[in-house]
């Protein structure tokens, strides 16, 4: 059926990566492209508990994109810019949260990786097989944080408080704080024993998810203001230009639950949110969300057909186009989808 993805099984083992890993010393740490929660927090975190065990590890993040997750960078114990990467500098890559070597930032840091042994834990539905000499790939994860968790934990490495914030940050963000069906008994169990290191969950909320700056209230406002609905109310959107990033003066990283307002709409079996930043007019980047288990689509396979790719509940993909464009090919392609158009 047109839109179907199908779901691959888990790739790889612990022991895998951890007998792949243990040759090593100097491990270079780092994960997807504009980083969300858990590519930042589940980065961190393994670097921590790699420097607790004896190695030499940096992480390199893209400060593009990054949002209020930012702040975790002070816990890791050595960062560099992915502009100032050396592939000679590290004995292998440790790649996070990143479905294949093209979703890392270009240029020197995704040089240097290529040129280095690579292993690989991931929980992206679209994720490459064949990615490093060592992986551990769990679809059915909620997050690459409880990877992380779940990694340490089979190697009996314990949790400091900075730790558990870190992977803390990446199971809230990517389960929709526990909300989204990616959230399971083993996902709660982890966040449990997070918090049992000592965490301030409240503390962390309001930095994730409550304190917004005047440019990031007026975007929501463009963004309640362009919302509509496609197939009677089956699929929802929204859409935010360059011009209006221009004039909010914020990035999108400070607006990343925008999302949810498409999202509100009960009806909504798919929710769309499409966004020209100021930094590149002219191309269109979208974010999937899908509800329930209709057969025919997922947001991965939504995002595939415009060679993107995600979770089977979220995912995204990217026009080189402007939006209106964008929007007119996402709509003639959701339309061929029986179980939305009829």
């Amino acid at each position: 059926m047109a839109g179907t993805l199908v779901v691959p099984r888990s790739r790889g083992s612990i022991q895998k990566v951890a007998e792949a890993l243990a040759p090593f010393r100097k491990i270079l740490v780092t994960a997807h492209m504009r980083p969300d929660g858990d590519a930042v927090g589940s980065s961190v975190a393994m670097a921590r508990l790699l420097k607790a065990q004896g190695f030499e590890p940096t992480v390199a993040l893209s400060p593009i994109g990054m949002g209020p997750t930012k702040f975790l960078l002070d816990y890791a114990p050595a960062c560099v810019a992915p502009t100032n990467i050396r592939a000679k500098d590290y004995d292998c890559a440790l790649v996070l949260d990143c479905s294949g070597l093209e979703r890392l930032p270009e240029g020197a840091l995704r040089d240097a990786v290529a040129k280095l042994p690579i292993l690989n834990i991931d929980h992206h539905a679209t994720a490459n097989g064949s990615f490093g000499i060592a992986r551990w790939v769990v679809p059915s994860a909620s997050s690459t944080g409880e990877l992380v968790y779940r990694f340490a934990k089979r190697l009996k490495w314990r949790f400091d408080r900075e730790t558990a914030e870190a992977l803390w940050v990446s199971l809230v963000t990517d389960t929709g704080r526990f909300a989204y069906s990616c959230t399971s008994p083993s996902t709660l169990k982890a966040a449990a024993e997070l918090l049992a290191c000592g965490l301030d969950s409240s503390d962390l909320n309001d930095r994730l998810y409550l304190y917004s700056s005047e440019g990031a209230m007026l975007l929501k406002r463009k963004a309640y203001d362009s919302l509509s609905t496609w197939f009677r109310g089956k699929v929802a959107l929204i859409c935010l230009t360059a011009r209006d990033f221009r004039r909010a003066g914020v990035p999108k990283s400070e607006i990343e639950d925008a999302i949810d307002i498409p999202r509100s709409i009960p009806t909504a079996k798919i929710s769309l949110f499409f966004y020209e930043t100021k930094d590149k007019p002219g191309i269109t980047r979208l974010s999937i969300r899908t509800r329930g288990q209709t057969p025919g689509y997922s947001a991965a396979s939504i995002a595939e057909h415009f060679g993107g790719g995600g979770h089977l509940r979220a995912a995204g993909c990217e026009f080189k186009a402007h939006p209106k464009a964008a929007i007119e090919q996402v709509k003639a392609y959701l339309a061929t989808l029986e179980a939305v158009s009829n």
